[in-house]
């Protein structure tokens, strides 16, 4: 806690905290206060990761990345601001807003007819726990006249794990309407089968360690290998995040990885560059 605390506030995110560390509870309200803040005064954006057919280089969606930039330039790291927002009511309040704008750009890429690829958003544990989960997504995408299947949801094993019966209906019910839901950094967690047939995922994410450490680590490739039969053998496709280059890109293919994302197709884009890297990468081949 001491040590999140002093990074906030040495990133300008917390002012000083006079009389030492305030409760839990009051830190993550003043944390939401200033996430509210921070909206009003357009400090946060979304970068989007394009991710691409491992095979072919065809481009098949996006990922949205939130991003926090403060007035004096400095752009402060996710894994700085969701951690605390995740502490309370501030994570309702970034996740609603990342749905809202991801939501409103892909049906803005759509309408303008650049491309017809999902965008995937990141779920929490807390957001899933909402009993108005399903109803908020669903209102989002009847507000901003995007399709439901043009939405991914991605979830982590651990959420998914501690989800209760009426985190799994909420996602049901967002299966059922269309939504896609896709499970991350898979090998990471609890990664209990049982839960694959729970749950109506329709893609495994493998965690980009695995990637990272495969060309030279022998058990990380086998892990990589299981992890896309595993797949395969259950009728879900997988996404490989992380990579980084040729080679483990050709590791991919030999494994019939079904997708990649990573800077050796393409780093995090702000909203702006987007159509121009759609324009570049149409009818592209493949990748490396």
């Amino acid at each position: 806690m001491a040590a999140g605390i002093k990074a906030l506030t040495e990133a300008g995110l917390l002012g000083p905290l006079p009389g030492g560390v305030p409760p839990e509870g009051d830190l993550a309200a003043a944390f939401a206060d200033r996430l509210r803040e921070a909206i009003a005064r357009d400090e946060l954006w979304l970068a989007y990761q394009p991710q691409a057919d491992a095979h072919t280089g065809r481009l098949t969606g996006f990922e949205a990345l939130v991003r926090w930039r403060l007035p004096d330039g400095t752009v402060v790291p996710p894994d700085v601001f969701v951690p605390m927002a995740e502490a309370g009511e501030g994570i309702h309040i970034l996740g609603d807003w990342v749905l809202r704008r991801a939501c409103e750009t892909a049906a803005g890429w759509l309408q303008a007819g650049l491309v017809d690829v999902p965008v995937a958003v990141n779920l929490s544990s807390r957001q899933l726990e909402d009993p108005v989960l399903a109803r908020t997504v669903l209102g989002v995408l009847t507000e901003t006249g995007l399709p439901a299947a043009n939405l991914k949801l991605e979830l982590t094993e651990t959420v998914l794990f501690q989800g209760g019966d009426a985190a799994r209906q909420s996602l049901l019910e967002l299966r059922g309407a269309g939504v896609r839901l896709v499970l991350d950094d898979f090998g990471t967690g609890y990664s209990s089968l049982a839960l694959l047939r729970r749950v109506p995922v329709e893609a495994l994410k493998i965690d980009k360690h695995f990637v990272e450490a495969m060309v030279e680590d022998r058990d990380a490739a086998a892990i990589v290998h299981a992890i896309v039969a595993l797949a395969h053998a259950l009728g879900l496709q997988v996404i490989a995040e992380g990579v980084e280059t040729a080679e483990q890109l050709l590791f991919l293919r030999a494994y019939r990885c079904d997708r990649i994302q990573g800077y050796h197709f393409s780093r995090p884009l702000p909203p702006a560059d987007v159509p121009a890297f759609i324009a570049r990468n149409a009818g592209s081949p493949p990748a490396g």
